[in-house]
């Protein structure tokens, strides 16, 4: 009614997203005869503000609606079997998809189990290269120390340096111990 402001592509991309949209009705008008209403309108609109699309229909009858029919349940089959393909599609990609998330785990995992071996190797190594660097070098400066000081220095030695014992595992001393002051002749 009130024209087109915009370029013809536009108009129709408001078109088909008006059709496509929530707030589309049929209205059927006119007084009702026996094989329906006297005649229809489409009614869309996009959006609320937008501009209201109102589409005349008009009925078909004998072969024309025959032919209709045919070429409606044609597009409506092919959109299903898009739908139906689509579908299938998302599907395989999704077990792909799922396929490939397990085969980069179980390569994630093989990769951290080799570098916890390869990290656990190379720290028994430098824990072997320490105690027989320390063992070099105190052998180097034992023969300026006395075995003494060496006892006390290395604890792996097998002579002990004299310890103290703990309080708790002293032997405890019971009873009194009575001396005499007095000699015996004094009395």
């Amino acid at each position: 009614m009130i024209g087109i402001g915009g370029s013809w592509c536009e108009f129709m991309d408001y078109l088909v997203a008006s059709i496509k949209s929530d707030d589309v009705k049929l209205i059927l008008d006119g007084q009702p005869r026996a094989d329906g209403a006297a005649y229809a309108k489409l009614v869309a609109q996009k959006s609320k503000g937008m501009p209201l699309i109102s589409i005349s229909l008009a009925k078909l009858v004998d072969a024309a609606a025959s032919e209709v029919m045919a070429n409606l349940s044609l597009e409506v089959y092919k959109a299903f079997k898009s739908m139906q393909n689509l579908l299938v599609k998302e599907q395989d990609q999704c077990c792909l998809l799922t396929k490939v998330i397990s085969a980069e785990q179980e390569k994630t995992e093989t990769i951290q189990k080799q570098l916890d071996t390869f990290l656990y190797s190379k720290r028994q190594k430098s824990l072997k290269m320490n105690d027989k660097s320390n063992s070099d070098a105190l052998s180097a400066t034992g023969l300026q120390d006395s075995p003494d000081k060496l006892a006390a220095q290395n604890p792996g030695s097998t002579k002990v340096a004299k310890r103290v014992v703990p309080a708790y595992r002293r032997s405890k001393v019971r009873g009194v111990l009575l001396q005499d002051t007095t000699e015996d002749g004094d009395n």
